[in-house]
């Protein structure tokens, strides 16, 4: 769809053995459950898979509801599953969600979508961490190399694969991702974390948390990271090493018993090596840099609440977003002030409410180059929306309907609606089924607007120079996505249960490139332009389906499978001359399966285990990979842990993403570390 051309530079006969030798061993002294797991988490392989279902999430309606009673495709990354996962980022442990798109660029980048569309800054998905959007409206899409948390402060990730937009705004259109940290309550203790090894040279994070009274609690936390470079298809050195650092607090006061507030931020720098594509109007006319790009931001974040009863409450936020990034393309500054407010009540006895409004400001200047600008250099934006759903139960306790509505005025075309509806009942008590339909817009941002981008020169007889730029458009317009969701969720028996989904996306508008009359330009050196203009003349479908089974054979052991499927067609409107864009639907795996085990050992020790197969990308001709990775954890003492990690364990290293990154691409290589972690009692 030529999103984010911007980037485009830059851009497993032994399984019964050992069922039985567990059932066998099981009575005997494995120690106590409790013991063997020191951390304040409860170990989810101690308890019954129905807890799971019993889990509370708030991304599908903005409100407290258990999984068993969420109309939607919905996956949960708990804080358990983060420590048993040897993953020290946040775009590593998206992989474990079922039909998310996780694809590895290089040390630094990675493209992750959901149902399709993956590229480098992927347009439509939304990404949150505790309310705060981390979308870029000068790139369209979402920085992941900014977003280093310290992972133990997560207490956990909700990840909604479809269409989101009627409570959380106009691009949540293939998904969200709402990270959701720990209350400082939840966190008084200090913990330091620190480890290295094999391509993670060196990582430390510290978090000291406390209370002050009965009603105010804090914490306050720091990380350090050092990360060496990957390899090129020639086996050279990428000289992409990446290192950061960044801190940061959360305070949470109980003003009274129904007011509370919450006061959180953060501040880091990052510097990452890159090999960036750029043309150039001299011999060879392009070539490859090593340059560092370097991202140095903040946030505050501020939320009051007032609850009157589990079903009436209303919350006030406000936050602050600071970043610059510098590159050898392109500067920028993105200031983003949001406020918004929402109200929860129920209205008699059947219908649950909540409504809201948003308004958010940006101002994005940038330093461009002769290569690559914006037009104007600085842009202040303000985005209105309102929106408002009412759960209705048809039949108390079995059958639920829900109508949703959202209203936004987008800064570049106005104004926009966007509605949606679902249908729950709940069968039996252990189990659900669901429909749902959506309509979500994708708007444009500055850079489908305003960007200018040489891409390519060309030299021709006597001298003579053309390029082909990316130019953005007034006819960039709003892309529509229409949804239609099945799904059925069950706990089949106290140790499996099983999540379902089958879906269907009907695409208009797509965004597409149209060449324009060529015209000849003086900056920077005399040459003629072979124009290409953002326009929106592409449309199509997308279906598949998503199945996940969660099976515990013996008390301390859990097993997790998981599988997903994906079709895209995309064609053309008449009169379209685009000659790239189609093959976009190649660029996420039709096929992708995993299975990941959790095992607690004798003598206080884990060990598991993740399979990922995941299938090639027919549009960038990159093979199918298997990658393996394991974790053997020993929780030496109480306040000690030790973890031992393996990464990529069966191949040296693979291509995972190649297209329209602007990257020299790099191969995600074989990785093994060793982590201490101290915590004190609470």
């Amino acid at each position: 769809m030529g999103r984010n051309r911007i980037e485009r530079q830059h851009k497993f006969g032994r399984s019964r053995a050992l069922v039985l030798l567990l059932l066998l061993t099981e009575p005997l002294a494995w120690g106590n459950p409790q013991q063997a797991s020191p951390s304040q988490e409860p170990d989810l392989t101690q308890v019954s898979i129905e807890n799971l279902m019993k889990l509370q999430v708030s991304s599908a309606s903005k409100k407290e509801q258990s999984v068993s009673h969420t109309a939607a495709a919905i996956y949960v990354i708990t804080q358990e599953d983060i420590r048993r996962s040897g993953m020290t980022t946040v775009p590593e442990l998206l992989r474990m969600v079922p039909g998310l798109d996780v694809a590895q660029i290089d040390a630094s980048n990675w493209a992750i979508s959901s149902r399709g569309f993956n590229e480098r800054l992927a347009d439509t998905l939304l990404v949150l961490i505790d309310g705060r959007s981390l979308y870029s409206p000068n790139f369209a899409g979402v920085f992941w190399q900014v977003q280093q948390l310290t992972l133990e402060d997560i207490d956990r990730i909700e990840v909604i694969r479809g269409p989101g937009a009627t409570l959380w705004g106009a691009n949540a259109v293939s998904g969200v991702i709402n990270i959701i940290t720990k209350k400082a309550k939840d966190t008084q203790d200090s913990v330091v974390s620190l480890g290295g090894g094999m391509q993670q040279r060196a990582f430390v994070a510290a978090r000291y948390g406390a209370a002050h009274g009965d009603n105010l609690s804090f914490r306050i936390y720091g990380d350090y990271f050092n990360r060496d470079e990957f390899q090129t298809s020639a086996g050279q050195e990428a000289a992409d090493n990446w290192q950061g650092g960044f801190g940061g607090f959360r305070s949470d006061w109980q003003l009274t018993q129904r007011d509370s507030f919450t006061l959180e931020g953060d501040a880091y720098r990052d510097s990452l090596g890159d090999q960036i594509q750029i043309a150039t109007f001299s011999p060879p006319y392009g070539g490859a840099p090593l340059t560092t790009t370097t991202y140095t931001g903040g946030d505050i974040n501020g939320r009051w609440t007032r609850t009157y009863s589990p079903k009436s409450e209303f919350s006030l936020q406000m936050y602050y977003d600071g970043l610059s990034r510098d590159e050898i393309l392109v500067s920028s500054f993105t200031h983003t002030l949001n406020v918004n407010f929402q109200h929860h009540f129920a209205w008699g006895g059947r219908q649950d409410i909540i409504w809201g409004a948003e308004y958010r400001f940006t101002d994005c200047p940038t330093t461009s180059t002769s290569f690559l600008s914006f037009n104007p250099t600085d842009l202040h934006t303000h985005l209105p929306r309102v929106f408002a759903q009412d759960e209705i139960a048809l039949w108390p306790g079995r059958l639920w309907f829900t109508p949703g509505i959202e209203f936004e005025h987008s800064p570049f075309t106005g104004p926009n609606i966007e509605p949606s509806s679902t249908l729950l009942w709940a069968a039996t008590e252990n189990q659900s089924l669901w429909l749902s339909a959506a309509q979500s817009t994708r708007t444009p941002q500055r850079s489908d607007r305003g960007l200018h981008d040489i891409v390519t020169v060309i030299p021709g007889p006597g001298g003579s120079l053309t390029s082909v730029d990316i130019i953005g458009s007034p006819a960039a317009s709003d892309e529509t996505y229409l949804d239609f969701q099945a799904g059925y969720r069950a706990q089949l028996t106290r140790t499996v249960s099983t999540d379902i989904v089958a879906f269907y996306d009907h695409y208009r508008d797509l965004q597409t490139e149209e060449p324009g009359a060529p015209f000849f330009s003086n900056t920077p050196v005399p040459h003629t332009v072979l124009p290409l203009y953002y326009a929106n003349r592409m449309h199509g479908k997308g279906y598949g389906g998503e199945f996940l089974l969660r099976w515990k054979p013996v008390s301390r052991w859990k097993l997790e499978g998981s599988y997903s499927n994906l079709k895209q067609i995309l064609q053309l409107n008449p009169g379209s001359q685009d000659t790239s864009s189609v093959g976009e639907a190649g660029d996420s795996p039709r096929h992708q399966f995993q299975i990941r085990s959790q095992l607690n050992l004798p003598k206080r020790g884990e060990l598991d285990a993740s399979v990922y197969r995941v299938g090639h990308l027919v549009n960038q001709a990159i093979p199918g990979y298997t990658r393996l990775d394991v974790r053997l954890g020993w929780h030496a003492r109480e306040s000690w842990d030790f973890d031992l990690v393996g990464q990529n364990l069966l191949t040296p290293r693979h291509l995972e993403f190649l297209n329209n990154t602007g990257l020299v691409p790099t191969y995600v290589p074989r990785q093994m570390f060793a982590r201490l972690t101290w915590r004190t009692p609470r």
